[in-house]
């Protein structure tokens, strides 16, 4: 391989013409207003045609424009093939602990059953996606979700909840309402999140404004942080509590822990660098957990993000977008340079400290008491894989309306895709109970710890990278367990339809990823405060052996365990041989 193929290709040493076709289609783009690629045409055109129902999708092109305003293109899989109808997902953000109000809930599900296939689907970094979205209808879901946004928590919307900016900034969901220790770190989240929002006006002029306030060209295209190119691939950032560890800490480019002073969180550990998201059969994409960089002042939190961020918009990967992450960017300029930067360039007061203890990652299911002087509560309910639906004598969508027309609550998503639904007074509990009874729901207590702890991405049929199911199969896959009485086995669970690992699957106990048609790599071996990757124990496993290996290895963690271990501790102390020989199951070269 000559020099030329291995020097990066970065804002500070190359020119646009050498970049990808991404970075070409957003440097043109004037601030996301314009598809710039064979003919210059508006995204509010775009989507004109679409409502007007001139196209039944948008190009390959506008797909990579559509994806910062929270639009992902699909093709419904029918028999694994792309030949079902053109659709849309589009995501929300919700930052700072996947926060609704009352009325933005109820108007939200309105919004699904008018606009898409009336479920909401809660995500592993706190935000909801509406699924099967037709063209007609996906200008009017956006601007229907704007306008719910006004109402309440600051920050919710469609823009940057994909794309090549900072992602939806997750915080543990019970940070201000632990009864051991309320903070306030949710102000910083959403602090980083307005501050790391795009800013130009090509959203408002294409979906929030109506035929009178439309322009032809772009009011407000400068991106103070940002520039003309964005960065070069997605950014997550998200702040974990001493308490809790669902926002996955070390998965972020950007993670933050509270360090305590008494009650108080004056300081923060930060990690930087981490992400899970690969490429099957190519060695030099991997799993990357964040560094310890050192500890800083909570006044310097948002900075902090910033510096990092814009360090990685000038020497981020523009060619090779599978090496364009913060996760391989720092670690080809070395996390002491990078140290180096933020202290002198920034003047971030980074200092050298041993780290905190991680926190685990904690369910909630059930209910929790909120602070210690009040008598409220909050409901973890476990809703499988995030999807939130009335389907069949279960009916979860009908229930949570008619608790919170009733009650009038706050609900909280978890990075674990559940809800939360808090401050529910302690007289109201029984009435809550019977209500979930009522619609079919099954209460907290009632579900198996392997089918709650257990959750999926959407993958198959709608996402278009997929290569198995996910969501759709993790519910047999609890079953099979049950049937073989191991339900209440306390284990970690997690699938992805394919190695870009939205479910997190490479820090689960048990890791189910999509390989290829029918087939699955299964890791194990991480902990509960997602301090490891999990040891690659199958790399293709054939869909009729799922339920045999997920069965043997789930019996080895509660039958060879004399010592008790947590199933991670358990499978990572455990050798590979070993837990094929418990399983029964030998792969194939």
């Amino acid at each position: 391989m000559s020099k030329a193929d291995t020097t990066p290709v970065t804002l500070l040493t190359s020119d646009v013409s050498e970049m990808s076709k991404v970075e070409k289609l957003k440097s043109n783009s004037e601030g996301l207003f314009f598809v710039a690629s064979k003919e210059k045409q508006s995204f509010g055109a775009i989507i004109d045609d679409l409502a007007a129902g001139d196209a039944e999708t948008i190009s390959n092109d506008a797909k990579e424009i559509s994806k910062h305003f929270g639009i992902y293109k699909q093709q419904e899989r029918v028999a694994g093939r792309k030949s079902g109808d053109y659709i849309f997902m589009a995501r929300l953000k919700m930052p700072a602990g996947g926060e609704l109000s009352a009325s933005q809930w109820l108007a939200m599900e309105d919004i699904s059953k008018r606009y898409a296939n009336g479920t909401l689907r809660l995500t592993t970094r706190q935000a909801i996606q509406f699924h099967y979205i037709s063209g007609r209808n996906l200008g009017a879901l956006i601007r229907a979700t704007n306008e719910v946004a006004k109402d309440g928590n600051y920050g919710t919307g469609s823009l940057g909840a994909c794309g090549d900016v900072n992602r939806n900034t997750m915080c543990s969901p019970v940070e201000d309402l632990d009864p051991e220790l309320p903070l306030n770190s949710r102000e910083l989240a959403y602090r980083i999140a307005d501050e790391l929002a795009p800013r130009s006006s090509a959203y408002a002029q294409i979906f929030l404004s109506d035929d009178a306030g439309r322009t032809v060209a772009p009011m407000q295209s400068e991106e103070p942080i940002y520039g003309k190119h964005y960065l070069p691939r997605k950014f997550k950032i998200g702040i974990a509590h001493p308490n809790d560890g669902s926002v996955d800490l070390l998965t972020q480019d950007i993670g933050f822990l509270p360090v305590l002073n008494g009650a108080v969180a004056e300081e923060y550990d930060l990690y930087t660098g981490g992400g899970l998201g690969t490429t099957h059969n190519m060695p030099k994409t991997k799993a990357l957990l964040g560094i310890y960089m050192g500890r800083i002042p909570k006044a310097q939190v948002v900075e902090t993000s910033r510096a990092i961020a814009i360090l990685q918009k000038e020497n981020g990967e523009r060619k090779d977008r599978r090496q364009a992450r913060w996760k391989y960017t720092i670690r080809r300029l070395g996390h002491e340079w990078v140290r180096e930067q933020l202290r002198q360039r920034f003047s971030i007061q980074l200092k050298d400290a041993d780290p905190q203890p991680l926190p685990k990652n904690r369910f909630f299911h059930g209910w929790n008491k909120e602070r210690a002087d009040g008598d409220q509560y909050f409901l973890g309910l476990p809703i499988p894989s995030g999807r939130v639906q009335d389907k069949g004598t279960r009916r979860e969508l009908s229930a949570i309306r008619m608790i919170v027309t009733e009650l009038k609550p706050g609900l909280r998503v978890t990075g674990n895709q559940d809800l939360l639904i808090t401050h529910i007074p302690a007289d109201k509990r029984e009435w809550v109970e019977a209500t979930l009874r009522e619609h079919g729901v099954p209460l907290p207590d009632e579900v198996s710890l392997v089918r709650k702890q257990a959750f999926g991405c959407p993958a198959l049929p709608t996402c278009g990278l997929a290569m198995t199911e996910a969501e759709g199969v993790i519910p047999v896959y609890a079953k099979a367990l049950e049937d073989a009485g191991l339900g209440d086995v306390d284990v970690v669970i997690r699938m992805a339809g394919c190695p870009n690992s939205c479910s997190r699957p490479p820090t689960a106990e048990i890791g189910i990823t999509g390989f290829g048609k029918n087939t699955h790599m299964i890791q194990v071996g991480s902990s509960r405060e997602c301090s490891r990757i999990g040891k690659l124990l199958y790399s293709k496993i054939p869909e009729d052996q799922m339920i045999p290996v997920l069965t043997g290895l789930v019996r080895a963690i509660r039958d060879q365990n004399p010592n008790g271990l947590p199933a991670g501790e358990f499978l990572h102390e455990t050798s590979v041989e070993q837990l094929r020989d418990w399983v029964g199951y030998e792969e194939t070269a």
